[in-house]
């Protein structure tokens, strides 16, 4: 028990230095305390499941305040603008890493490179895609909240939080494994990660249908929609109809990754492009 609540008490307290020093000298002891007690509690009453429910909402909160307080200090001095520009050189870095990973497995899959950490070095491009993706999907919300109707805007606001929902899981996980040597005790973070990854498909598919009526884009404003729905290549081909010969074993994941990355690249180009503003109504 004392080794697991003394490796949380020592990343939370690592994670503190997200924020500014200021900060940390007033606050930085009490939360600490509170977090150990927190901690103390929940594993006598709930174990390592528990410990990790912990942290989940922990992470959460922690980077959200850590951020809003150095921005207020004004050590985050990134403008909206800044954001919004950066939107399209981040999508296309996104599909770029994305890419890798569908030509990484599918050279795994295919027996064209046998060794097995090639498998583990070709998912790491995809769980780090998720970093510049929220930055990414932050800036085409604030691109795009003045002229995507409101199910655009929802939609982009459940991608956002679905990105950054995928990045706590991925964390959790890493937790899970310095805490508990029981991988079946915590798979429900497989699920809430799944879960996530397809709230930013959903996110996609609301701001996709929504931009088939509203068209914020400079063109090509069927794309989110193709992004969304290519979630569907990750089901298994033989429910589509597709011959027995495909080698299905490797197929879907390429297919399914190599479309994705392929819309993300394309989104990219588009949001380098100038955006389009609602124009007002004149009165007749």
């Amino acid at each position: 028990m004392r080794d697991r609540l003394v490796i949380s008490e020592r990343i939370y307290q690592a994670l503190l230095y997200l924020y500014p020093k200021a900060f940390r000298m007033i606050y930085g002891e009490q939360m600490r305390q509170t977090f150990r007690d927190a901690c103390r509690a929940t594993y006598r009453g709930k174990g390592v499941i528990g410990l990790l429910g912990l942290w989940m909402p922990t992470l959460f909160d922690l980077f959200k305040t850590a951020f809003e307080e150095r921005t207020r200090q004004g050590e985050i001095a990134m403008s909206k603008t800044r954001l919004i520009g950066l939107a399209g050189p981040l999508t296309l870095l996104v599909g770029g890493l994305w890419l890798a990973s569908a030509v990484g497995d599918a050279a795994f899959q295919t027996g064209v490179v046998r060794d097995e950490a090639l498998l583990g070095l070709a998912a790491l491009p995809f769980f780090l895609s998720f970093i510049p993706l929220l930055f990414a999907l932050l800036g085409t919300r604030l691109r795009f909240q003045g002229s995507a109707g409101a199910a655009g805007r929802f939609g982009l606001m459940l991608s956002v939080t679905g990105s950054a929902g995928v990045i706590v899981c991925v964390l959790a996980s890493i937790l899970s494994g310095m805490l508990s040597q029981d991988a079946g005790q915590v798979s429900w973070l497989n699920y809430a990660a799944v879960v996530c990854v397809l709230s930013i498909r959903i996110g996609f598919i609301l701001f996709g249908v929504d931009a088939l009526v509203t068209r914020p884009l400079p063109r090509w404003n069927l794309l989110p929609l193709l992004l969304g729905l290519s979630v569907l290549l990750s089901l298994p081909l033989e429910w589509f109809g597709v011959p027995a010969f495909l080698p299905a074993e490797w197929a879907n994941s390429f297919l399914h990754f190599a479309f994705t990355g392929v819309c993300w690249v394309l989104l990219g180009f588009v949001m380098l492009e100038p955006g389009r503003e609602r124009q007002p109504v004149g009165v007749g």
